[in-house]
């Protein structure tokens, strides 16, 4: 099963998945000068750059991972040579995950070129995110009713124990909140969308139904009082209570085909998952208009940001 397929059209239905390749023949734009080095094939990293704060952007359209700095500053980097690059996370040492659906994980230290180890995978893997309690990741999986809802491997290593669940065909993003329990949205067998709670330490997934017009979720990340989950084709975000109630509809002006957003504070970062679509940030909870646009991106598809670490 191709994995750049996967990640382009989810048909509404169970199992069913639309074989529509993703465009990669527009040549992206840029809104800074990219340099020389930007055009060669290997990954690369200006001098220095690690001592920032990094944002880290997958892009389908060209396959690779792009490099700023956070929150504002021109490319200073690109990672290549994934299968089918996917979503991204971090971990509060910098260390960046990037989940290469036809592969492996790739674990990059802050600022690296070359990763630092690789996870294996199975499946159709597509999102992550990293427990701050405990340092574990977590990896959702488009396969889910064949290989399992969730898997988690222990401190960002070695091999994962699988958490499955039968009524679960698929599972896109996920996020832990600052307890350690892990929240992940998808589909049911019947493509109805749902948000899965698994406790810290919990053997089971409790389940709650999504609003129904979010036929393609997208994001799920912790804001300190809320789970938000993104709606990808809906420009909103939605942030839900411990009982499954949207508590607030967020709207993201111009974010209308957001995919993994990532929040920093009062800051979400949205990528636009279309061709040439921008990289923008809005007020959060606030939404409207964004504060900041990226432009110079094919598909620009997940977002993570690393911190630089003290000297």
């Amino acid at each position: 099963m191709n994995g750049r397929f996967l990640r382009t059209f989810l048909c509404a239905g169970p199992m069913m998945l639309c074989a529509c390749s993703s465009n990669n023949s527009g040549a992206p734009g840029a809104l800074w000068q990219i340099p020389t080095y930007a055009r060669e094939a290997s990954s690369w990293m200006t001098p220095g750059a690690a001592g920032k704060n990094l944002l880290y952007v997958s892009d389908i359209g060209t396959n690779s991972v792009d490099v700023y700095p956070y929150p504002a500053g021109k490319l200073v980097g690109k990672l290549t040579g994934f299968g089918s690059v996917a979503g991204l996370c971090a971990n509060k040492s910098g260390d960046v995950f990037i989940v290469d659906e036809a592969g492996p994980v790739d674990v990059y230290a802050h600022g690296g070129t070359s990763p630092i180890r690789k996870l294996t995978t199975s499946g159709a893997p597509y999102g992550c995110a990293i427990d701050s309690t405990t340092g574990d990741l977590a990896l959702t999986n488009l396969s889910s009713y064949l290989y399992g809802t969730i898997a988690i491997y222990p401190k960002a290593m070695g091999h994962p124990k699988a958490y499955a669940d039968d009524s679960v065909d698929s599972t896109f993003f996920c996020g832990y909140d600052n307890a350690g329990n892990l929240f992940v949205d998808g589909w049911n067998r019947s493509a109805d969308p749902i948000l899965l709670r698994l406790a810290k330490k919990g053997k089971s997934f409790g389940l709650y139904d999504l609003n129904s017009s979010d036929t393609n979720p997208g994001g799920v990340q912790w804001d300190g009082k809320y789970v938000a989950v993104g709606n990808r084709g809906g420009g909103v975000i939605y942030r839900i209570d411990w009982t499954g109630k949207t508590a607030q509809t967020v709207t993201l002006k111009g974010g209308l085909n957001v995919a993994q957003f990532w929040l920093d504070g009062s800051t979400l970062i949205g990528p636009n998952f279309q061709g040439n679509g921008p990289v923008s940030y809005w007020h959060y909870p606030a939404g409207g208009s964004p504060t900041k646009t990226i432009t110079g991106f094919s598909e620009p598809f997940g977002a993570t940001v690393s911190s630089a670490k003290s000297p």
